[in-house]
């Protein structure tokens, strides 16, 4: 079976295996100490395939002890009830606990890093206050300028329609966030021409007191809001956000990232599967939703595990030895083991057929080597090397940066600046389309009516000094062009 750090197979050019894990040199001290002989078979093999189809590895073994086929298994195997009516179990060959190993969560998208200042909550009502802001100046406005027009020396109403209205204001109201109130305020009470505003071209009662009260209270907000807004953007731009770890079963259960792959015919995967309330429950619906994330074999589930889209409970040493192998490769931390699971720990015990002859002389020499202490010290030393990826992270390491800012950072600035030149650009094309439309229109309809008015002066038969008069006005006109 392939399990690393326990049994490492690697594919001969002729087809066999060969083990460079702990196991061997498990079983190399178990041969010399009990004078046996052993041979070892790979399973799943094309045998068992056809003939006990695709089961979990163990399933295999243990149909292979009721057919006794093979003496024993290299395979540890937690002892169970159901288990030991079919198979025997010497002394246990490692104990420890569970763990998980998950995928290092990936820093935020940063393309809208420049919003996250402020809840969504918090850009809706002041989107929600900007339009009323500039309702009420338009209506106010256009009152002022129906019934005081005369009194305050403004423009008519007919002179300034109310799309010109609406278009200024907001655009008054926009400057006054993007300079902070200070100019928009140094405007808006020193510009005056008898006690009235420019504002974006268009005089308005800036003098009346109503207009005076909008326009302080949105100067006192617009204030509040860009010196709370520039005062955070920097960190929200800075300092890396990364995507809520996963470090228990809840946070697992509630991630739309990761997924949860299990071992079929394992200990936890009955657990889970069998739960009826809580967390397990949770993950157990998931599962029977995707059937195919109960693999069959370690080695499947080794090469699931390298997508980062899965997370998979199993023995603390299987789990540390994945992170380091894939550090080994990969030169970086792409995996972490969580910290032990609430299960109990686990004890492998070596398995025999029901009833074996072997069982004895393996559970006495296996208790007599736990004694030696060996089994530790061969584990620790045939773990794969990777301390930066179990260092405790420092409280610091995700401060703001020192330096320049990354292009990286003002992403979504840019995505925002080239979307406005791209509208701008569209806008200008249907200006173009539009007025070239409205141009060949005007000149087809006044070619016609020039026509017509020839045709009418020929028709009838006008007096000569109509006619004349009606033909100095026609070639007065000019022909759109």
């Amino acid at each position: 079976m392939f399990l690393p750090p326990f049994d490492i197979l690697t594919l001969k050019p002729d087809g066999n295996y060969t083990n460079s894990g702990i196991s061997p040199i498990l079983f190399k001290w178990l041969t010399e100490k009990l004078n046996f002989t052993i041979s070892f078979y790979y399973i799943p093999n094309e045998m068992t395939k056809a003939k006990y189809g695709t089961k979990s590895d163990l399933a295999i073994v243990l149909d292979l002890f009721t057919d006794h086929v093979v003496d024993g298994s290299t395979m540890g195997v937690i002892r169970t009830p159901e288990r030991k009516k079919v198979a025997d179990f010497a002394y246990f060959m490692w104990t420890e606990p569970f763990t998980m190993v998950v995928p290092v969560p990936g820093e935020e998208p940063r393309l809208f890093a420049f919003i996250k200042p402020f809840q969504n909550s918090v850009w809706l009502l002041i989107l929600i206050a900007m339009i009323v802001l500039v309702v009420l100046l338009s209506l106010f406005s256009g009152a002022y300028l129906k019934y005081f027009a005369n009194s305050d020396n403004l423009p008519s109403a007919d002179d300034v329609t109310m799309l010109g209205r609406v278009s200024s204001y907001s655009i008054y109201v926009v400057n006054i966030l993007t300079n902070q109130g200070i100019v928009s305020f140094v405007l808006c009470f020193s510009l005056r021409l008898n006690d009235n505003l420019f504002l974006e071209g268009n005089m308005v009662p800036g003098g009346r007191f109503s207009f005076r009260i909008l326009v302080g209270v949105w100067l006192l907000i617009a204030t509040v809001l860009v010196n709370s807004y520039s005062g955070t953007v920097i960190s929200y731009l800075t300092v890396p956000k990364m995507k809520p770890p996963i470090n228990t079963f809840e946070d697992l259960a509630i991630s739309e990232d990761v997924e949860l792959i299990l071992l079929a015919d394992n200990v936890i995967t009955m657990q889970i599967m069998d739960a009826h309330s809580g967390t397990f429950k949770i993950l157990a619906d998931k599962m029977r939703r995707n059937p195919d994330n109960i693999l069959r074999n370690i080695q499947k589930i080794s090469e699931s595990l390298t997508t980062s889209r899965y997370a998979f409970p199993f023995l603390k040493t299987f789990c540390n030895s994945f992170v380091a192998s894939v550090y080994i490769k990969e030169k970086k931390c792409l995996f972490k083991a969580t910290e032990p699971l609430p299960f109990l720990a686990g004890f492998w015990s070596l398995p025999f057929p029901k009833n074996s002859k072997y069982t004895p002389f393996f559970h006495s020499a296996l208790m007599e080597l736990w004694e030696t202490g060996l089994p530790p010290f061969w584990v620790k030393n045939g773990m794969p090397r990777a301390p930066k990826c179990f260092a405790k992270r420092k409280s610091g390491e995700n401060s703001a940066r020192q330096g320049a800012i990354r292009l990286d950072d003002l992403s979504g600035a840019f995505l925002i600046l080239g979307i406005g030149f791209g509208l701008a650009m569209l806008a200008f094309l249907l200006e173009k389309i539009v007025g070239f439309n409205y141009r060949r229109l005007t000149s087809t309809t006044v070619v016609y009516l020039f026509a017509l008015a020839r045709s009418l002066v020929y028709s009838f038969q006008m007096s000569s000094k109509a006619s004349k008069l009606i033909n100095e006005c026609l070639s007065t006109v000019r022909l759109p062009r």
